[in-house]
């Protein structure tokens, strides 16, 4: 059955593991729309874009497909035929990964996964009610464990891989847990609660910084004032009053000493006439003897 222009039902529905355990792996209705969309949105625009033939490894898979694969997620979107883990032979996959961001297919998630040098594909991933454009790297640790790391575009498009000299092994595929759960929409969530936070609080703060700076003020307002009521008391006119009072002193006192110096003039005076008749008779008495 045709999916699209270049997909069929089959190549979104074959399962390894739905094969080996003998598992049917058919969409329902719903399901089955969501297929159509991931294929006309992203895998047909890609496939016309490139040239050539995209092999899915692992498309839509159904409840029990799911549980039977180890470390799978409860939540999925390949359960809701939303995603397809692909390869091409034409292009590595770390080139098929960078040609899905550069021609901006409207992706929801795109991983880059390299669980080793010949297990690697590209998981994308479509949902025509939401399109994060969430672009992701794959970490694979001991153990099985799976982490992601999310990075940008720009980040993405200036990853590189060592090139091998030798003829590489054929490419194989694990159909295993390649999908974060879906949690993103919650992380975000708790990020505008802690700014309200820090924003009360600086709030709270700034009203008890202005009325400290209020009071400094009053305080200044204060002391100029009493500077300026005492500064008067000191200029005043009452040390002015005695200097008004002395030339009142004086002319007292130079009184007396006038007629003193009066009186002694005069017997000055009558000291010198005396003197001068004295000596007006002396010669006449010298003549006569």
């Amino acid at each position: 059955m045709t999916l699209s222009r270049f997909f069929t039902l089959e190549e979104l529905t074959r399962s390894d593991t739905a094969t080996r355990l003998g598992i049917p792996n058919t969409p329902d209705a719903t399901q089955h729309a969501n297929l159509v969309a991931l294929c006309e949105a992203v895998l047909d625009p890609l496939r016309e874009a490139i040239g050539m033939p995209i092999k899915i490894n692992s498309g839509f898979r159904a409840q029990r497909v799911n549980d039977a694969i180890p470390g799978s997620a409860k939540v999925s979107q390949h359960l809701e035929g939303k995603a397809a883990d692909i390869v091409t032979s034409g292009m590595s996959v770390l080139d098929l990964f960078k040609r899905v961001i550069q021609l901006g297919l409207p992706f929801d998630q795109i991983i880059y996964e390299a669980k080793s040098p010949q297990s690697k594909w590209v998981h994308v991933s479509h949902d025509s009610a939401r399109q994060r454009g969430e672009i992701m790297v794959a970490n694979f640790q001991a153990g099985g464990k799976v982490t992601y790391t999310r990075i940008t575009q720009e980040a993405a498009l200036a990853m590189s891989e060592p090139v091998l000299r030798e003829r590489a092994a054929p490419m194989v595929f694990e159909e295993s847990h390649d999908a974060p759960p879906d949690e993103a929409p919650a992380v975000p969530a708790k990020a505008p609660v802690k700014k309200a936070v820090v924003k009360k609080a600086g709030t709270t703060k700034a009203p008890a910084k202005k009325v400290a700076a209020g009071k400094a003020a009053v305080k200044k307002a204060a002391v100029k004032k009493a500077a300026g009521k005492k500064a008067p008391a000191k200029k005043g006119p009452a040390k002015k009053v005695p200097a008004k009072k002395a030339p009142a002193k004086k002319a007292v006192v130079k009184k007396p000493a006038v007629k003193a110096a009066k009186k002694a003039a005069k017997k000055a005076a009558k000291k010198a006439a005396a003197r001068k008749a004295g000596a007006k008779k002396a010669p006449a008495r010298r003549a006569a003897r």
